[in-house]
């Protein structure tokens, strides 16, 4: 039997539990894109601990407690949340979101063939999403084999995403970022990382997602370059290593950050929003990083035309 319109609302997570308990389901099978594997994992878990699974979205640990077989077939590559162990949930209804960890999938299909249907655009972001999310493994990795790997990572997945721009039906090109993706959450990759400060872009790009309505595969590359800049300030040394490293960009992180936003605007990924932010709306918005709340504020002033 087939549960249609599945999303990481949690509102549809709770209903998506009550329709497999009335029907007595055994296995369940998400195929889909992040929200959909990610809403099949809380499902899977939350039959057996339905009363209190925000808890576990809140940081109560759900490892090697009972819950459904799953498996997970990705048709939007680009989360790799076939791979991983989390699983993030939104509750417009208190406008409060979570992530439960360790709650992973029995079985994974990869198969490039799935994510046919995906237009032009919707193929990019596969991509970029992808590359966005392998250089927060790897940035600022100490241990030379897993950042290399990751490099070359990136590398081939920003290759393959040229590729299916003039030739969508390149398999090949759809199966490594299929790989890239489910890498990026295989925890082979950050085994050096001394600071987790990469990380932190999962932070902010939540915020054009409720200052703009914005999707998380547009809020996140569009954030991601100036999320760079601003961590320049920072952790200077990493972010010219990974320009340089990823994408043979050399000078300051700024003029790098210029061609990274150049690189994403010619695949036609937009990279601006329309309307305004004030400091109130954005300081409102849980947002764990240290950066400042002056900086948070900049790089959400920045994607605005």
């Amino acid at each position: 039997m087939e549960y249609g319109g599945s999303s990481r609302e949690f509102a549809k997570i709770e209903e998506g539990i009550r329709y497999a308990k009335a029907n007595g389901v055994t296995m369940i099978i998400g195929a889909g894109g992040a929200s959909v594997m990610d809403s099949a994992k809380l499902i899977v878990f939350g039959f057996y601990h339905e009363t209190d699974l925000w808890e576990y979205l809140k940081g109560k640990s759900p490892y090697g407690l009972e819950r459904l077989p799953l498996a997970l077939i990705p048709t939007y590559p680009s989360s790799g949340s076939e791979n991983g162990m989390g699983a993030v949930s939104v509750d417009s209804r208190t406008g409060d979101f979570g992530t439960a960890y360790g709650i992973p999938a029995d079985y994974a299909l990869l198969c490039p063939k799935y994510s046919l249907t995906l237009d032009k655009g919707m193929t990019t972001y596969t991509g970029l999403v992808t590359l966005v999310q392998l250089s927060a493994c790897i940035l600022g990795d100490k241990n030379k084999m897993s950042y290399d790997a990751g490099i070359s990572y990136i590398r081939n997945v920003l290759e393959a995403t040229r590729t299916l721009q003039q030739h969508p039906d390149d398999l090949d090109a759809r199966g490594t970022i299929l790989m890239g993706a489910s890498l990026s959450t295989s925890s082979r990759l950050g085994i050096g990382k001394e600071e987790p400060f990469a990380y932190e872009i999962y932070e902010l790009e939540f915020l054009p997602e409720v200052l703009f309505g914005s999707s998380y595969r547009r809020s996140l590359t569009s954030v991601f370059p100036r999320f760079l800049q601003a961590m320049g300030k920072h952790h200077a040394e990493e972010i010219r290593d990974y320009y340089r490293d990823a994408f043979g960009f050399d000078g300051s992180i700024e003029k790098s950050t210029q061609k990274l936003m150049k690189l994403f605007t010619e695949l036609c990924i937009p990279m601006y929003y329309e309307g305004t932010v004030s400091r109130e709306k954005v300081d409102a918005i849980p947002c764990q990083t240290e950066l400042s709340k002056e900086e948070v504020f900049d790089i959400m002033q920045a994607l605005i035309h």
